[in-house]
């Protein structure tokens, strides 16, 4: 089982005790560990020297797991943006091809929509499991752009109405690229990996002190590993746009489709 049907398979909150939780216990454990094998005594001793190595390395990864986040959540919130931005040219053009003699512009209809539904239908399950899309939905985004090449302005005022329909399947085209660059998340491999080592390194440096009350010591450290695991566990909810409990959903690409059959059949009525 991948990563990312581990993540599709669990809840936002499962996810969180699970990452959270395993933050929690491995630094207090290792901190119990610690004390119960070298002593309160001798761990003190390192409280002068360690210190302030500790706050060297903490500001270190506070920094680069900030970074982190900041870049998967601002590129979370534009893949959001360019779905949504797809599904209004959709109907953009949708509503430009009835500016087209009815034979035309039936034609064009008939593609969009194909091809909206193959979005939906075919495209999105690719992407939620971590896949680039559907090849089918690249064929009928070929039809669609045959359909509208074809057109052949019968006047001159209907050449706008052809640039801008042109125009419209490009960015289509264009947000779609934009869309499944997005499915394989935004961090790297690499970055994980500096990432978990540094969330390790982070979370076993409580070990090397101790005072005289375990209970304060405990709620210390686990608090300070409830808040590197919450922004790791951002990272690993945020990363994947299309994957997960927080994934970004094709309700855009469905809503453009029932306005579009909306009008389709607010124009059947007409006639």
């Amino acid at each position: 089982m991948s990563g990312i049907e581990i993540l599709n398979a669990l809840s936002a909150w499962t996810i969180a005790v699970l990452v959270l939780g395993g933050c929690v216990c491995f630094s207090v454990g290792l901190q119990l560990l610690a004390r119960w094998r070298f002593g309160v005594e001798l761990l003190a001793a390192n409280h002068e020297v360690a210190g302030f190595k500790y706050a060297v390395v903490g500001v270190a990864y506070a920094v680069l797991l900030a970074f982190v986040v900041i870049v998967v959540w601002s590129e979370f919130e534009r893949t959001g943006r360019a779905v949504h931005a797809e599904a209004e040219r959709l109907f953009n053009l949708h509503r430009v091809s009835f500016n087209f003699p009815d034979e035309t512009g039936q034609r064009m209809r008939r593609a969009l929509i194909s091809y909206a539904v193959e979005v939906r239908d075919k495209d999105w399950p690719q992407m939620e499991i971590g896949l680039r899309g559907s090849p089918a939905v690249a064929e009928s985004q070929a039809r669609l752009s045959r359909a509208i090449g074809q057109s052949n302005p019968e006047s001159l005022g209907l050449l706008p109405s052809v640039m801008h329909a042109i125009n419209l399947m490009q960015q289509i085209s264009d947000y779609r690229l934009e869309r499944l660059s997005d499915v394989g998340g935004q961090v790297k491999p690499v970055i994980w990996g500096v990432l978990l080592f540094g969330v390790i390194i982070t979370l076993a440096y409580p070990a090397f002190f101790a005072t005289r009350y375990v209970t304060a010591q405990i709620l210390m450290t686990a608090g300070l590993a409830a808040i590197i695991g919450s922004t790791l566990f951002l990272t690993i909810i945020l990363n994947y746009p299309f994957s997960g409990p927080e994934r970004l959903t094709s309700k855009p690409i469905s809503d453009a489709i029932q306005r579009m059959l909306t009008d389709n059949g607010d124009e059947l009525e007409m006639r």
